[in-house]
């Protein structure tokens, strides 16, 4: 089982620099922002972000992912590429579909008057193509991930970043073009990714169309769009109800409070499902399976609660950094701990759905994600007008929670795993524990408050052995890294004599 977790966590790591690279512009591009922008025009571009991410679901019919379902059990080298070839020619045709209505129907919608904002029609015109170029990104990249490619998945995305934050700087600075520009400068980008990795795909497509493999990933994808479509909302519908009740400025500080909690989201949530999910199909029918998973989501959840715990003590501090110090933005921190403790549970989420992509279930991903949407739209509606963006952030939580619990009851019904219920238990409750301490800490002044935060960060792992959290497996090995490090520093002690 030791191998398995190290080609486990091999993949994620590679995968999460490679996910970096593609996530991280966004973070450091928010100084630039927040100086070039005011609160009210970020809010606008807080807005136009969950449009790109539903028009991704919609359209891409979750072919990517299914291909990958799809691919890992087929050995034949020319159906492997005979599928790939009918995923792309499928996407290709449905994106080419969409662009010709799109246009002319956003010309109808402006004309009428539907948009508040007299350029949001031109944001949606230059969003249409980028969604169409990151849909194929998305296609692209999945394959690669298949065929273990992580070194160019890297290559590609690092160049893709370099791209995108020189011409966010070009055209924000010196052209002064503003939103429209953070959209041109992606489009570019995402291009660019998808003619260099053009040598790659060619390489792993035969023009041969499958009707029936794409009508099977359809009907396994389809589903998906749903559960997409419903996530999408559960965590980015929260800001059309701020706007609606409040300013456009509150929804921007809404927003830079949403992008700080979800860093938990871009350096570990995603990169684990990028790293995981393929090497999980792999491993299916291996006798082990079960208790690797089982595992697994123990020492996901600690890394999770970990980086949570620090995130959100710290939230003042990144916020200042992020917004260079922009005032208007760092009233956003009263929020980034609720949302980061609801990413660390949608990760949970995460992992407890698996067991229904495991056994081609995703029928019940659609209804669980679906009524959770719903859930929080009404809980949104009800807190949000009394309570603002900390009624949001709670709202997620909330919905979030009772999505974990729908998705491991009906995950357990059909792929039931023995999870190690007392450890995530204690795991759970000692982070939030060490948290109120923390947060509750400003009354010792900047510096008292500071050693206090830092002071539950670095305690964590110790009041987990303290409550007996490792077993004797984990602390033979953490006295062998133990050995290991102090040799290391006598090493290089008797160096520093010499």
């Amino acid at each position: 089982m030791i191998k398995q977790f190290k080609t486990s966590l091999n993949q994620i790591l590679i995968y999460s620099i490679g996910n970096l690279s593609a996530k991280l512009t966004g973070f450091v591009l928010l100084p630039l922002y927040t100086t070039h922008l005011s609160l009210a025009e970020f809010g606008t571009f807080v807005l136009i972000e969950p449009i790109w991410q539903l028009l991704s679901a919609f359209l891409s019919f979750s072919i990517p992912t299914a291909l990958l379902r799809w691919l890992a059990p087929n050995q034949d080298k020319h159906s492997q590429k005979s599928l790939v070839f009918t995923a792309l020619a499928s996407l290709i045709g449905i994106l080419t579909l969409f662009n010709i209505i799109a246009y002319p129907l956003n010309s109808l919608f402006d004309s009428n008057g539907l948009y508040n904002d007299p350029l949001f029609a031109t944001y949606l015109n230059w969003s249409f193509p980028l969604v169409s170029f990151d849909i194929l990104n998305l296609l692209v990249l999945s394959l690669l991930r298949y065929n273990e490619k992580p070194w160019l998945y890297i290559a590609l995305n690092t160049v893709k970043l370099s791209v995108n934050l020189g011409l966010n700087v070009y055209f924000i600075v010196w052209l002064k073009m503003g939103i429209e520009s953070i959209i041109i400068s992606q489009l570019i980008s995402s291009v660019l990714l998808n003619i260099l990795s053009l040598p790659f795909l060619l390489k792993n497509i035969v023009p041969v169309f499958q009707f029936s493999a794409l009508k099977e990933m359809i009907s396994y994808g389809f589903p998906l769009i749903f559960t997409t479509v419903s996530s999408i909302i559960l965590s980015v519908g929260d800001r059309y109800i701020i706007n609606e009740y409040f300013t456009r400025s509150e929804t921007g500080l809404y927003g830079i409070g949403y992008k700080i909690g979800g860093i938990i989201n871009m350096f570990i949530i995603q990169s684990f499902q990028l790293g995981f999910l393929p090497f999980a199909y792999k491993m299916l029918h291996d006798p082990n399976a079960k208790r690797f998973f089982s595992r697994t989501l123990t020492y996901y959840t600690f890394v999770l609660m970990f980086s949570a715990l620090a995130l959100s003590l710290f939230a003042k501090e990144l916020l200042i950094i992020f917004t260079a110090g922009n005032s208007d933005f760092q009233g956003a921190f009263i929020v980034v701990p609720i949302i980061t403790f609801s990413f660390v549970v949608r990760g949970i989420q995460y992992y407890f759905s698996l067991g229904l992509h495991y056994v081609k279930k995703t029928k019940y991903n659609a209804w669980v994600v679906m009524s959770c949407a719903l859930i929080s739209v009404g809980l949104n509606f009800l807190l949000v007008p009394r309570f603002g963006i900390t009624g949001a952030a709670f709202s997620s939580v909330l919905a979030v929670s009772v999505m974990a619990l729908l998705y491991f009851y009906f995950a357990q019904q059909y792929y039931p795993i023995a999870f190690e219920y007392r450890r995530l238990f204690i795991l759970l409750v000692a982070g939030l524990s060490l948290f109120f301490i923390g947060w509750n800490s400003g009354f010792l002044g900047f510096w008292g408050a500071l050693a206090v935060k830092t002071t539950a960060v670095v305690s964590y792992p110790m009041i987990l052995y303290f409550f007996h959290f490792f077993n004797n497996d984990e602390l033979n090995r953490l006295k062998q890294l133990k050995i290991f490090l102090l040799h290391l520093s006598q090493f290089f002690n008797k160096k520093v004599d010499n």
